[in-house]
């Protein structure tokens, strides 16, 4: 901390006799508060706030830049610095500051396809498009939208609690401007728009970036307020070393605030109580260290604390205030009812489809967590980048709602690579297209290129009135090489090739949760890789008309901490065209001479993963699955494939301690127990335990069949999916299996 001589000697005059000065609480001294910018390192300045609660010295402006006009923002709308420290440790601040919305904000038939590609390219009019940052900040807009709500109708910013002011830097011409009117939401959210991080925010005629960029510390701002002491805290280093450019934030950190350097000087001289932090070990990402940063930023508050008590004292002893200090004063703000939703930005998808998604309607009263979910239930589309909105007070409790919408590309061309133990390594190439032939749809292709091929392609269009009903026509693809085994022993391998075409109809409950019906056409050919004594092949085809209903309630799409992953379907399997033979020592015999029976049967298939957070680090995870072929006796031909520790195949049931259909059945019951414990940043161990019975109904040789196994994996969460070896045990063969996936499945 440094105190300028000026303001040693104004506190010296204060303390003379008050007979001297006039009573008059208006001639006060006006005490400035400066919050500068600095990523989470900002997150120090609560502690700062917390000591002027404690000492009951009254603010009378405030001005920051960047995470401190977050911070001063709320501070300045009435949030003490208590209820900002327990904001600051509720907040998902990982997922604020990500370009990707959390996985349980997706709709739930966008999920399979979301975040699993290394490389993803949006496309317009047939040329790659570039966006003037990486991340938009949907997320972190809605959450600033709620927080922000108690002053919705406010535009002037001078009559908040405390007036404000926030900087943001012209991109255009690099000058200062300052934000005082309009939005607050969208000021703040300009005033930390690091350049190349977020994309540029436009307000007015202007486009608006990261007002560190010219004046991170924006003590000169308070000053032209009207400010007689100004208190700054200061969580910058300034340029730093070499040495220091740790993350990529950093280094564009580095090159955006040259331009402050010469500001910063000047304003550190105008500072009266000049305060900073030490955070040298912390960076502008460093969100990860939230508890220590509002710790140290504590233990900064209650250095300051005597300085900030001396001075209340002495000025509430000279000038009374008419009302008592409150730390809470924020003003109560009740629901508000829309008379009207006006949307604008729509280009591609229509106002019917946006508004049904919306689920608003006129005359509704709604909270700002209602606005929130609402905008996050169009926003899981995927249709849109950025969705914002800002409310038109008309009176009596009632406003417009005006919604600002900029539309994802219609195209993107995605990328990933992928390795498992099972179908090998594959390239993989996806195209995504949104109203592909029909508006309000999505359509997909995806293509693994690799020794085992692989295509998915999906057609899905919105319909219904709040667009909850969906059609859809997909197709499949597989080819893979399958080995069939008895007793644990390999007995022969084929080359097994899968097609179908589907049509389903799907009614979405949330975006968590969806039911549907649907008929399959199923092609499948089945052929020897070598001759042996006894062989399998030909070819067939089928329907299958199904129920089906899912759950995806994960919060993340790999290592997920809670959650449910169910799939169930039930159907029906007719009309089955066969043309396989079956050949012993060269002899043919026919299917049905060999126990094969191709009838209509009854099929059911489950699969269920559950997470259960033990801890912040340990998560406990039950895995069950179930299948059924009733009257089933067909063989290897469309029976359920057990092992495997992730699901790759057709028909695949996932159990610990052997591999992919090392037991082929037309029935099985699958458990798995595993603990999941993060033991550093991104880095798993898992150890597992599962036990299947299955052969209890259709082609049995017995009552039921019994296996059990362990394994432990250790797994990496890397930019192109998980990287994964795992180690395997089953107690009936007392074999050990390696086990190793690298990027997401197929």
């Amino acid at each position: 901390m440094r105190k300028r001589p000026a303001l040693v000697f104004l506190f010296i005059i204060l303390l003379l006799p008050a007979a001297v000065f006039a009573q008059d609480a208006a001639k006060r001294p006006k005490i400035g508060l400066t919050l500068s910018g600095g990523g989470a390192k900002g997150l120090a300045h609560i502690g700062i706030l917390q000591a002027l609660d404690s000492a009951g010295l009254k603010v009378d402006y405030i001005t920051g830049t960047s995470m401190g006009s977050i911070v001063g923002s709320l501070y300045a709308m009435g949030y003490s610095g208590d209820a900002i420290e327990k904001l600051a440790r509720e907040m998902d601040w990982s997922n604020l500051f990500s370009n990707q919305p959390v996985l349980t904000d997706i709709s739930f038939e966008e999920k399979r396809e979301y975040n699993k590609y290394l490389i993803e390219i949006p496309f317009e009019y047939g040329k790659p498009k570039l966006a003037s940052g990486v991340i938009a900040g949907e997320q972190l807009w809605l959450e600033l939208a709620r927080l922000c709500w108690p002053v919705n109708n406010v535009r002037d910013f001078s009559q908040f609690d405390i007036p404000f002011k926030c900087i943001a830097t012209d991109v255009t011409t690099g000058d200062i401007v300052t934000l005082d009117t309009g939005d607050i939401v969208m000021a703040i959210r300009a005033s930390m728009a690091i350049p190349s991080v977020f994309t540029a925010v436009k307000i007015g005629d202007k486009n608006l970036v990261d007002g560190g960029v010219v004046r991170n510390f924006p003590v000169i701002t308070a000053k032209d307020m009207g400010a007689d002491i100004v208190i700054g805290s200061n969580v910058s280093s300034g340029l730093r070393k070499a040495e220091q450019l740790a993350t990529p934030l950093d280094i564009i950190y580095q090159l955006g605030f040259y331009k402050d350097a010469e500001d910063f000087k000047q304003a550190k001289k105008l500072t009266d109580i000049y305060i900073h932090h030490h955070l040298d070990n912390y960076t502008a990402a460093s969100f990860g260290s939230v508890d220590s940063l509002l710790a140290i930023g504590k233990k900064k508050g209650d250095e300051m604390y005597p300085v900030f008590k001396h001075m209340a004292d002495s000025l509430n002893a000279l000038y009374p205030p008419a009302t008592p200090f409150r730390k809470n004063r924020l003003p109560f703000t009740p629901d508000i009812e829309l008379i009207d939703i006006k949307v604008t930005g729509l280009v591609h998808s229509d106002e019917r489809f946006f508004k049904g998604r919306l689920g608003l309607v006129k005359g509704g009263c709604y909270t700002p967590t209602d606005l929130k979910d609402a905008v996050l239930n169009v926003f899981g589309t995927r249709f849109y980048k950025m969705i914002t909105y800002d409310l038109e007070a008309k009176g009596n409790g009632k406003s417009l709602m005006n919604v600002q919408v900029e539309e994802n590309p219609l195209t993107y061309v995605k990328f990933a690579l992928q390795y498992n133990s099972f179908t090998n390594a594959s390239a993989i190439i996806n195209i995504t297209q949104r109203n592909f032939v029909v508006p309000n749809s999505r359509a997909f292709v995806s293509l693994a290129i690799g020794e085992n091929p692989r295509v998915k392609g999906e057609l899905f269009k919105y319909l219904g009135p709040k667009r909850n009903f969906g059609f859809g026509l997909g197709v499949d693809f597989e080819d893979n090489a399958l080995t069939l085994y008895k007793d644990y022993k390999r007995q022969m391998e084929y080359h097994l090739k899968y097609l179908n075409g589907e049509a389903k109809l799907q009614y979405t409950l949330n975006s968590m949760m969806a039911i549907g019906v649907g008929t399959r056409f199923e092609f499948l050919n089945i052929s020897p890789r070598y001759e042996s004594v006894e062989v399998l092949r030909g070819n067939g085809n089928q329907l299958n008309s199904f129920l089906y209903f899912g759950v995806n309630s994960l919060d993340r799409k790999i290592y997920p901490h809670r959650g449910m992953d169910l799939q169930f379907e039930s159907g029906w399997v007719y009309r089955q065209q066969t043309g396989y033979r079956v050949y012993k020592d060269g002899a043919e015999i026919m299917p049905e001479d060999y126990g094969y029976k191709f009838n209509n049967y009854q099929r059911t298939l489950l699969r269920m993963k559950y997470n259960l957070p033990v801890n912040p680090k340990g998560t406990m995870q039950l895995e069950a699955g179930g299948g059924a072929n009733f009257t089933h006796r067909q063989g290897p031909i469309n029976a359920f494939l057990l092992g495997g520790l992730n699901t790759v195949i057709r028909n695949q049931l996932p159990i610990v301690g052997i591999r992919e259909a090392e037991i082929t059945t037309s029935s099985a019951a699958t458990l798995q127990l595993s603990y999941q414990y993060e033991f550093m940043r991104n880095v798993y161990a898992i150890p597992r335990a599962g036990a299947v019975l299955y052969d209890f109904l259709g082609d049995v040789s017995s009552k039921y069949k019994y296996m059990s196994g362990y394994g432990l994996t250790g797994g990496y969460s890397s930019f192109m999916g998980p990287i994964e070896a795992s180690v395997m045990y089953c107690d009936q063969d007392g074999r050990l299996r390696m086990y190793v996936n690298i990027g997401f499945n197929f």
